[in-house]
């Protein structure tokens, strides 16, 4: 009898074919089990923080609105030599020393200046209204940190999210510089305009340098944000993508 024919050589052909199949069944499962693993992969490459643009925005609007009601506006010396008069003019056109006849040459019509009197009423109040939409959308943001902690929103919705709100913040900021540029302009009018009025010494807008300057820095400070939750949003697309391609190469082999 042949050695092909032997039963025992047949009886350890199929053990070896058993084993081969279980094995292969075995390197199957295992493979099927890892997959999940790299398809569900829900660690994050950086940490959600609490989002601080909330508490910023608010302290820069209540800065702003406090200086807005408090500081002077306008500060305007006439005179020559000892014989000096100075007063300082606050929102809603209120003067504290009396100097109708000279402040009005200079902010009555034809506005030699480019303001006129009611430019200490509409500019304060519009500043302020723009603050104030900063202090609430800085109470929006620190609501939504908290309601991240409660939710445990994705990090790919929350950076979206942030992002549109530092949007938003700009609008104001731009309309708190444009609103109060004008005031910086006073000066160069005064000059070309110094044949036809009486010139004070000094004239200044000591809140409008303050109020501009917030108003940068709120703008510098919400594209700032964008530009960090715009990259961030790039390494979440980034990182999707990998997990995708990795997914697709384990089906693949």
């Amino acid at each position: 009898m042949s050695e092909k024919s032997d039963p025992t050589t047949k009886r350890e052909q199929k053990i070896k074919e058993k084993i081969l199949d279980e094995t292969f069944k075995k390197a199957e499962i295992s493979r099927g089990i890892k997959l999940p693993e790299i398809t569900t992969l829900t660690k994050k490459h950086t940490k959600k923080i609490f989002p601080k643009l909330g508490i910023l925005l608010i302290i820069v609007g209540v800065i702003g609105i406090i200086f807005i009601n408090n500081l002077p506006w306008a500060f305007i010396r006439y005179g020559t030599g000892d014989d000096k008069t100075e007063t300082f003019i606050y929102r809603d056109f209120e003067i504290v020393e009396s100097l109708e006849e000279e402040i009005n040459a200079l902010l009555k019509s034809p506005y030699y200046l480019g303001i006129s009197d009611n430019d200490f009423i509409e500019t304060p109040s519009l500043s302020s209204y723009c603050f104030f939409s900063l202090v609430i959308l800085g109470v929006v943001i620190t609501l939504f940190g908290l309601l991240d902690r409660w939710r445990n929103l994705s990090l790919e919705v929350f950076t979206i999210t942030h992002f549109i709100f530092a949007t938003i913040a700009i609008i104001p900021g731009i309309i708190i510089v444009l609103s109060v540029i004008k005031f910086l302009g006073a000066h160069i009018l005064l000059f070309h305009n110094a044949p036809f009025v009486t010139a004070p010494d000094v004239i200044v807008f000591p809140t409008v340098f303050i109020i501009i300057a917030l108003g940068f820095i709120i703008i510098k400070m919400m594209f700032t944000v964008m530009r960090m939750d715009f990259t961030e949003l790039q390494k979440i697309r980034e990182s999707n993508i990998s997990k995708q391609s990795s997914a697709h190469n384990a089906f693949r082999g």
